[in-house]
């Protein structure tokens, strides 16, 4: 060991160049220079990359449930500020940690679409009611939807015309007409009377009375595709904003499925012994169809490759609209109004003769239509005895209790909500939307525009 430190201090007094290039005992010096380099190298790299490396590691290992368990908590914490800062008054905890639940229960009901809300009993009778005509609806309007963004209502009429309405100013914004003084073949516009109506963020779709399904931009209204297969009537239609798939229903006893991004047919769904009259989208991948004169409706599982049938009271189910993910409103024929479970095969209630006795035939008046407000409790129905009956659905579904009436002249085609529960949109004509056999004299096809105003309690 001696000799080692007396000849590194007699060679040279500066230790970081004494060891590299020189031509004493190499073999014994560049060893001790390579242990001595190496050992300080690896201690120096180990604390420089040891905290960085610790930390990198335990960020990558974090499994799936603990980033949403972190994602919870955070999500938490900032409903506690928002409750806290709305009641203005930190130190009231027990209030604070009620309001949070309640508002996490609303979140997770409203994501599965099973979110109720009451609002019939704080509905005021409407006064505000404006009506708009437009002169290519010279037939009876068969059918009216509603934008996403509440901007625009479509409708549809037996001429084969297809009006745009701007519902700020309530005026026409665009409008398509078929030309019946001269008469030609045009495959970007219905020839027939279009029957019903779809529309989504992306598509504005129509269908008609030969078969033909006809899609197009929402807001320009420009051509985009035809889908052909129905061969009768198309009665009902309706999209899946999730998918991009559109269901139709038709006089063909038919339900079919598209595919909209592809402009392609994907399959047919049988089982209907009758005409399908209405259909209406459940959820994802379920739709539920009336059956008309089968008196029964089906509820299509799309991924399962199965139905479910529910049996009605007798007479044609000829209308149909979802209340939520698990319930929805039929109308007859026969003047009864329905409301039905997807846990149950038969109505959850009935009402007969919902809106009166027709006084020509001593026979009810048929439900021509019906509608929803999405996951509320809030009902409506027409007819052509001159108004539309506003009902309240009571908490368990066993029983619908009448609000009020409003009067509206002529046949009711359709009753559709803003998407905002601000307005009810109206469709009239002088006659029922699939046929001519009674004429309601003096009547304006055109729309209703109701305004809604709700109580708060």
């Amino acid at each position: 060991m001696s000799f080692f430190i007396r000849k590194n201090v007699s060679k040279r007094k500066q230790p970081p160049v004494r060891v590299i290039n020189n031509h004493i005992k190499k073999k014994k010096t560049q060893n001790l220079a390579d242990d001595e380099i190496s050992s300080d190298s690896s201690e120096s790299d180990h604390d420089d990359r040891q905290p960085y490396s610790s930390e990198s590691e335990s960020e990558k290992f974090i499994t799936a449930g603990e980033k949403k368990v972190q994602l919870a908590k955070k999500y938490l914490s900032e409903i506690e500020e928002e409750e806290r800062r709305r009641l203005e008054d930190e130190d009231d905890d027990e209030q604070v940690n009620k309001n949070v639940l309640k508002r996490l229960k609303d979140d997770a009901l409203d994501q599965k679409g099973q979110l109720k809300t009451k609002l019939a009993d704080g509905l005021s009778f409407p006064t505000d009611i404006v009506e708009m005509r437009n002169r290519n609806h010279a037939k009876a309007i068969t059918c009216t939807v509603i934008s996403p963004d509440d901007k625009y209502a479509y409708s549809c009429s037996k001429d084969s015309s297809i009006v745009q309405w701007d519902l700020e100013t309530c005026k026409v914004h665009k409008s398509l007409s078929y030309n019946r003084k001269r008469p030609q073949h045009n495959p970007t516009h219905h020839n027939y009377p279009v029957l019903s109506l779809a529309v989504s963020d992306n598509y504005l779709v129509s269908g008609d009375n030969s078969g033909l399904i006809v899609v197009r931009n929402p807001i320009t209204l420009d051509y985009i595709g035809s889908l052909t297969g129905h061969k009768d009537g198309v009665t009902g239609l309706t999209i899946c904003n999730e998918s991009n798939q559109l269901f139709s229903c038709s006089k063909d006893k038919s339900v079919k499925v598209w595919n909209l991004v592809d402009m392609c047919y994907v399959e047919t769904l049988f089982g209907h012994q009758t005409e399908v009259t209405c259909m209406d989208m459940l959820q994802k991948d379920r739709v539920v169809t009336a059956g008309g004169l089968e008196n029964i409706v089906r509820v299509w599982k799309i991924q399962d490759d199965t139905q479910l049938i529910f049996n009605g009271t007798g007479g044609s189910i000829d209308t149909i609209q979802k209340i939520d993910s698990a319930h929805f409103v039929t109308g007859s024929d026969n003047g009864v109004v329905s409301v039905w479970g997807t846990l149950k095969k038969k109505p959850l209630c009935n009402v007969e003769n919902s809106h009166g006795i027709n006084n020509t035939n001593d026979q009810p008046n048929w439900v021509s239509a019906v509608g929803a407000l999405a996951n509320s409790d809030l009902i409506v129905s027409g007819s052509n005895d001159g108004t539309i009956k506003f009902w309240r659905c009571t908490n368990n579904y066993k029983s619908l209790l009448p609000l009020f009436n409003v009067p509206v002249k002529g046949f009711i085609n359709g009753l559709v909500f803003t998407n905002d529960g601000s307005r009810l949109i109206v469709a009239i004509g002088n006659e029922h939307r699939f046929g001519r056999w009674h004429d309601v004299t003096g009547v304006k096809n055109s729309l209703h525009v109701i305004k809604l105003n709700f109580i708060k309690k």
